[in-house]
């Protein structure tokens, strides 16, 4: 019977001591938009789904995706929040790159904290969050299936 127990026991401290995954949340944080003096904050859109896409100016395949996004935007900008988060710390960095791809998309800057809390180790990597701000759907990597894929997927969330 004790060695029942003790099985048992160790059972349940194995369990508490592993770490189990959890969905990330789109908690309280704000962040410098490129190219204006503001604040994107995240509060401001509880309620509303949102979707964000991390990058990188100097990533090329977030660069490949930015048509994606500016379709995703247009399409649903008016249901869900769109933005994109560049890990740059230089706003004149993201500024060159929205301007050469005529990246319409909100863009953020300075997110590397945010990206690193999130466990992003990929770029681009786009989090769709629900009204609820929980993650619901993530994609990491470029592919040329993405921009569909965002697109059919916004459709089931926007409703």
């Amino acid at each position: 019977m004790k060695k029942v127990f003790l099985v048992m026991a160790l059972a349940v401290l194995a369990v508490a001591c592993m770490r189990l995954p959890q969905v990330p949340t789109l908690d309280e944080f704000s962040l410098p938009v490129a190219g204006e003096k503001t604040e994107w904050i995240s509060t401001d859109y509880e309620g509303k789904p949102v979707l964000i896409v991390f990058m990188g100016s100097w990533c090329p395949y977030c660069k490949m995706s930015m048509p994606f996004i500016d379709a995703a935007n247009e399409n649903f900008g008016g249901q869900v929040e769109i933005v994109s988060a560049f890990l740059d710390d230089d706003p004149a960095d993201v500024a060159k790159v929205v301007k050469e791809h005529n990246f319409k998309t909100k863009a953020l800057y300075n997110a590397s904290n945010i990206a690193e809390s999130m466990e992003v180790s990929g770029l681009p990597h786009v989090v769709v969050f629900d009204k609820k701000h929980n993650a619901v759907k993530m994609w990491e990597g470029f592919s040329p299936e993405l921009g569909q894929e965002i697109h059919d997927y916004l459709k089931k969330v926007s409703k």
